[in-house]
Order: structure tokens, then C-alpha cells, then sequence
């Protein structure tokens, strides 16, 4: 007899099951459901983002030196006050000062605040901000490409299991096509209509597109893998997914997508901050031959014993670098060519923009035109089947005429699928080529 305790345990282990994943993926998964997933569990995604913030925190150390900085401090030391002459001093005032050497001590007492503010130093603080806010703006703009590829990622991965999917209901339709194709030549064979090889060539035929099954499962398989593996799931973890392979958008014309390219991409966005950085860095270099102006004071208390003596102070600094060895006159020599080089990458970038979007527009244009021509070849092929098969039942076609219109019939309805797929796969790349977010 089960205790309550047990009672309670399957009820809860029960309560477990029916809320499982598993019974979630009874309402099939949309690929914005998938975008919405890969954003919460992604890792790259949380990289990324965790730079932005590395980026803001070292935006603010730049800009520390704009504020005032106080600090406080406080020790006591406990030493003998043994006379030991230093150099400058004459040797008269030495031996009248010197009273031998003793283990006698005393303590000294001292705290006190110090305060300080950079009054102006010409640039120096002035170019570390900008490149600190470059900096964060090329995080940012990094955050965003991972972003996209990652759901670019996500999107190829839905679109894989999509196509895998129809894939293997195109092979199971084959494979049982050829299981009725095979019944009837068997039938055929034994009234004595149709020679052995008949039946062994559809037998044949039959072991080809259970392979071809065999094959097309696999790849089912290793297709719901990779796409869980982009969501930033575990590997094992399978979707039910809405289907909108066959769906299909019209493009714009390819210079819309060039100026979108120039304008929204996060890395070429990146580049030009990287550029930003670096007239930061030219600011700071040169700051190094012009002199700083510092503002400091104290307030502080020291003495040998209690009660301790007070002192306060303030004052003025002004440093000049005159000679540093040519140091300065390089340092701002290389921040310059840092900065040539930097704009040369942006202008390489920008071109090899320009062709990936011209290759990815090519690329999703004839995928598009393959759409209607294997679709137009599979109804032909369908056609030809039924007429071949028409033929081989009247006794006026040979096995010859009837495998070669299922082999036909099979490859014409793997070619519709593959060209949707590749459609949809060229569509993606070429949004993300253009800057724009797989989810908008």
C-alpha cells in the first residue's frame, strides 16, 4: 500500500511529465518562436553582450580623469630616532647632532585627505573618450553581426529540417510507389505476362529508395541537431515545425539592397567607429607636446604623540616635455599610419560588401527561376510515370520504361524540395548581406 509520501511524488513526478518540453512541442514552433529561443539561450549572444559592458565600464575609466579625485589615508609607524647624517649636511652640525645609537623608539601618527584635479592637459583626456566611446560603439556594433548571424543561423537551421522533412516524405512516397509497382510485377509474373528480371530489376529499384529513405532520415536527424545547436540548446532537443518552406518574397531592385548594405551593416559600422578611434588616438599623441596643468591640495594631521598637529596645503603644477628622444614625434607618426590603415580597411570592406551582395542577390534570383522549372519538371515527371506505368499494365512497355520514369519521378520531386530550400537559404543571406535582421 503506497504511502502518502509516494502518493505525492508520483503526483508531482506526473505534474513534471505534463509540463516537459516534450509536451510543449505540441503546438508547432513558427521561426519567430526559434529567434525567440536563440535570444534567450544562445551563448554567443551573452559574449556579446557582456562586451558591450566591458566597453561601457572602460568608457568611464577614460573619462575619470574630467573629475576630481580624493583619497584618504592613515599610519602609524614605530622606529628609533638613532641620528644619521645625510649628504649636505656638515660635519660640524653632524657630530653635534649625533648622541650615539640606542634601541629607544617612539611612535609617529599620521591621516590625512588629498585631494587633486586635472585642470587641462590639452587633449590627452579629450582622445582617450573618443576612442572609449568608439570602442563602445564597435561593441555595439559587433553585438548587433553576432546577432544577426546567429539568427541567420537559426533561420538556415528551421529551413534545413524543413526541407529534410519534405525530403523524407518524398522518399517515403517513392519507396511505397515502388512496394505497388513491385506487388503488381510479382502479379504480373506469376500469370506469366512479364520475365524474372522484371521483378528483380524493381527489386532493385525498391532497395535503391530504401536507401534513399534510410538516407533521407539521417539527414532529418543531423538537420534538428544543427538547428538546436544554433536555438543554443542541447543537441538532442527536436522541434514540430510550422512549414513555410514553400513560401516565397518578391526582392527589390539590386541597389536597394546595395545602399541598405553601406548603411546598416554592423561591421562596416564598426570599421568607421574604428576610425573614430584612431583621430582619438592622433588627439592624445599630440597632446603629448604641450604641457599639464594639475591642481592638488591636502589636509592632514601627523605628530609623535596625541594630540596630532594639523597642516593644510595646496598648489599648482605645470609639466613641459621639452626632449624625449624622438619618442612623442614616433608615437604620433604611428597613430597616424594606424589611422590610414584602418580607412584602407574600410574601403576593402566596403567592396567586398558590395560583391556579396551582388553574389548573394545572383544567387537568390535563380534560385527563385528554379522554383517554377523543377516544379514544372516534377508535374511532367508525375505525368510521364503515370503514362509509363499506363504503358508497362497494357503489356506495350518494358521494365526499362517504367524504372527509368520512377527514377525520374523520385529525382524530379528531391529537386522541387532542394530548390525551395536553397531559395530560402540564398533569401536569408542575402537580408543579412544587406544589414537587415533576420527577425524584422
Amino acid at each position: 500500500m503506497k504511502t502518502r509520501t509516494q502518493i505525492s511524488a508520483w503526483a508531482a513526478l506526473t505534474l513534471l511529465i505534463a509540463i516537459s518540453p516534450a509536451s510543449a512541442q505540441d503546438k508547432p514552433l513558427s521561426l519567430a518562436d526559434c529567434y525567440r529561443l536563440a535570444e534567450q539561450n544562445q551563448p554567443d549572444l551573452a559574449t556579446a553582450e557582456a562586451q558591450v559592458h566591458v566597453a561601457e565600464a572602460h568608457l568611464k575609466e577614460r573619462r575619470s580623469p574630467y573629475f576630481p579625485h580624493l583619497s584618504f589615508g592613515a599610519s602609524h609607524n614605530q622606529q628609533t630616532y638613532n641620528y644619521a647624517a645625510t649628504p649636505g649636511i656638515s660635519p660640524s652640525t653632524a657630530n653635534s647632532s649625533f648622541n650615539g645609537e640606542s634601541w629607544s623608539n617612539s611612535p609617529y601618527y599620521y591621516t590625512g585627505l588629498n585631494f587633486s584635479q586635472n585642470i587641462y592637459d590639452f587633449g590627452l583626456t579629450r582622445g582617450s573618450v573618443e576612442r572609449g566611446k568608439a570602442e563602445l560603439a564597435q561593441a555595439q556594433d559587433n553585438r548587433d553581426r553576432v546577432r544577426q548571424q546567429t539568427l541567420l543561423n537559426v533561420r538556415n537551421g528551421y529551413f534545413s529540417v524543413l526541407a529534410a522533412q519534405q525530403l523524407v516524405q518524398v522518399r517515403q512516397t517513392t519507396v511505397q510507389d515502388q512496394s505497388k509497382h513491385l506487388e503488381q510485377i510479382n502479379a504480373f509474373f506469376q500469370v506469366g505476362r512479364v520475365p524474372k528480371i522484371d521483378v528483380t530489376r524493381q527489386e532493385v529499384q525498391l532497395a535503391n529508395a530504401q536507401l534513399d529513405l534510410v538516407q533521407a532520415q539521417s539527414d532529418l536527424t543531423v538537420a534538428q541537431a544543427a538547428l538546436a545547436t544554433a536555438i543554443g540548446l542541447p543537441v538532442k532537443n527536436t522541434f514540430t515545425l510550422v512549414d513555410v518552406l514553400n513560401e516565397a518574397l518578391a526582392l527589390d531592385p539590386v541597389d536597394g539592397y546595395l545602399t541598405d548594405a553601406r548603411t546598416l551593416r554592423p561591421d562596416l559600422r564598426a570599421l568607421r567607429e574604428a576610425v573614430k578611434a584612431a583621430e582619438g588616438d592622433i588627439v592624445s599623441a599630440r597632446s603629448n607636446f604641450k604641457p599639464r596643468l594639475n591642481f592638488s591640495s591636502f589636509a592632514d594631521f601627523q605628530n609623535l604623540k596625541f594630540p596630532l598637529i594639523w597642516n593644510v596645503g595646496f598648489g599648482e603644477s605645470l609639466l613641459q616635455p621639452l626632449l624625449t628622444g624622438g619618442f612623442n614625434r614616433a608615437f604620433l607618426n604611428g597613430t597616424e599610419q594606424a589611422k590610414s590603415a584602418v580607412e584602407s580597411n574600410l574601403k576593402s570592406a566596403q567592396l567586398q560588401v558590395d560583391r556579396e551582395v551582388y553574389t548573394d542577390y545572383a544567387n537568390t534570383t535563380v534560385s527563385q527561376q528554379q522554383i517554377g522549372l523543377a516544379t514544372k519538371a516534377d508535374q511532367e515527371a508525375r505525368e510521364n510515370l503515370a503514362f509509363a506505368e499506363g504503358r508497362y499494365s497494357a503489356g506495350v512497355g518494358n521494365i526499362i520504361e517504367l524504372t527509368d520514369a520512377e527514377l525520374l519521378a523520385a529525382t524530379a520531386g528531391a529537386q522541387v524540395v532542394t530548390a525551395r530550400y536553397n531559395y530560402q537559404i540564398a533569401y536569408g543571406q542575402l537580408e543579412v548581406a544587406a544589414g537587415k535582421d533576420p527577425s524584422d
